[in-house]
């Protein structure tokens, strides 16, 4: 960018005091600072606001703290209607940026695409898995899952094909809420859908799909983060399933074509989800029929808990 725009860092958080203060960390140890950061703390930590005011003395960030109901789809909206940035960084609250996070980010708005580069997704330090019988699994039923190399992509079902560290910057299709750079300008008229109460799941990829309708998204090798994916504020897995299948059905809903071979990729998507929660258990049973509860009060026109 021509001249350096002004950042804004944005993070939603629940009762995580030691995390986001180990993220801060990592934030004020940046070579390029952010000039504020935006929080949207929805839990009954009381000593988070002083907390983070200590962390941020002597950086130069300006804080914005705001208080919320917990979700995570709320707390990002909210904040976005507050914050000052030209580009705006979204994470989680359990987050660790390399050092460099930010000043690589920034030029790769440069990057000459057509439209141009609204999006810029980092590649996870420590990535998970991308092989074994699970993998198989997700490809087999179109779920959502990892792969090697330099293929993003969306199967018809919806499911979205990750990279788990690609060779060069390329352009990608969605991107995930927890590590991604926006310009600001992509969030003109747009909002993150409040389509759960609480804790949301797809709703990261699902505004990103709209924002890829007219600009270009893109993930780098060099950008990097760790997610420690701390147990701390977690909804039990059976909920977690639940959400998981209505949030598939609201991306389908909304965003796919009802053709026959989108709609048997979809069944047969979530017919593979049903399958492996229900094996795995841990209360995942319960989540899948809660989740198809869910989906047919959507399907009636009713209220959708």
């Amino acid at each position: 960018m021509p001249n350096p725009p002004r950042i804004s860092v944005l993070v939603p958080t629940l009762n995580r005091h030691d995390d986001l203060q180990e993220f801060l960390a990592t934030l004020v140890s940046q070579s390029h600072r952010p000039h504020e950061f935006v929080l949207v703390d929805a839990g009954d930590d009381p000593r988070i606001e002083a907390m983070v005011q200590a962390a941020l003395a002597g950086s130069g960030i300006e804080l914005v703290y705001m208080t919320s109901a917990p979700g995570t789809s709320l707390q990002r909206n909210l904040g976005l209607d507050r914050l000052t940035g030209e580009i705006v960084f979204l994470f989680d609250d359990d987050v660790l940026l390399e050092p460099d996070y930010v000043e690589k980010t920034l030029p790769l708005f440069d990057l000459p695409h057509d439209p141009p580069v609204g999006g810029v997704l980092a590649t996870f330090s420590s990535p998970g898995r991308t092989g074994g019988l699970k993998l198989l699994w997700f490809r087999l039923f179109g779920m959502t899952h990892a792969v090697e190399g330099d293929r993003a992509g969306m199967s018809l079902s919806g499911g979205v094909r990750w990279l788990s560290s690609p060779s060069k910057t390329v352009p990608i299709p969605v991107c995930s809420g927890g590590r991604t750079a926006y310009r600001a300008a992509c969030f003109e008229g747009v909002r993150f859908d409040e389509f759960l109460p609480g804790y949301t799941l797809n709703e990261d990829v699902e505004i990103s799909h709209r924002i890829a309708q007219r600009w270009t998204l893109v993930q780098s090798p060099d950008v990097r983060l760790f997610h420690k994916r701390s147990p701390t504020s977690r909804v039990d897995h059976g909920d977690r399933v639940s959400r998981l299948l209505f949030a598939r059905w609201h991306f389908f809903r909304k965003h796919l074509p009802k053709t026959p071979w989108h709609v048997l990729a979809f069944a047969w998507s979530v017919l593979g989800i049903s399958l492996l929660y229900t094996i795995v258990g841990r209360g995942a049973a319960r989540g899948v029929l809660h989740g198809y509860g869910r989906i047919l009060r959507d399907i009636c026109g009713r209220e959708v808990g």
